[in-house]
């Protein structure tokens, strides 16, 4: 099957359930070897195949229990409302693995898509501030870290960052309600892991 070549560039956020850091972005198996989460990509510019993307946002919320590597993760994908058909599609298989290259990995681990839909999505990141939000869904916000020289604490080259982007700005939860209305897709939580950063995906298509 062949996949089309891409080029995507924008923010990603990321808040779970796991204590900051998320042993995941370290290659390490959960907290509680179980993890529940919301990852946010904002396009700020790019195309895949011929189709312009910029502006539009994805949230996909995972489960898993073990190490992610395992596989076996169940996953819901919300498309911002704005995206017409074809985008909607593309974005959804894009940010599902299904069209390779960097974000491939994404597939692989998939255990099962519970389901996709459109739904109003903001995604916000303003001076230490992150800001996700799904419909009535999902709501998070989190700020960032700051260390002793007053400068935001990062992690570069984490176990995540191919398909999320590194360096990733470690922050924390104030609160994160995810309500997809599934077993484990579902969970209230504050004080927990977030990351923020940007993203450059590339590939060349098969």
């Amino acid at each position: 099957m062949s996949s089309p070549e891409y080029e995507l560039s924008g923010e990603f956020f990321e808040l779970c359930d796991c204590f900051a850091i998320c042993p995941c972005w370290l290659g390490r198996p959960p907290d509680d070897n179980r993890c529940t989460g919301a990852f946010g990509w904002s396009v700020t510019s790019g195309h895949v195949g011929g189709l312009d993307l910029a502006g539009r946002s994805v949230v996909s919320v995972s489960f898993h229990t073990g190490h992610r590597d395992g596989g076996g993760q169940q996953v819901y994908v919300f498309v911002d409302e704005g995206a017409d058909d074809e985008q909607y599609q593309t974005l959804v298989d894009t940010f599902t693995g299904r069209n390779g290259g960097p974000l491939g990995e994404l597939a692989r681990l998939m255990g099962a898509l519970e389901g996709q839909e459109r739904a109003p999505i903001q995604l916000v990141s303003r001076g230490n501030f992150i800001t996700v939000t799904v419909g009535r869904v999902i709501s998070g916000d989190a700020g960032v870290i700051r260390g002793g020289d007053g400068e935001i604490t990062v992690l570069e080259h984490g176990r995540l960052s191919e398909v999320l982007g590194t360096p990733a700005e470690v922050g924390l939860s104030t609160a994160l309600r995810i309500d997809v209305g599934q077993a484990g897709l579902s969970v209230e939580v504050k004080g927990r892991a977030a990351m923020r950063g940007a993203f450059t995906y590339r590939s060349a298509g098969a």
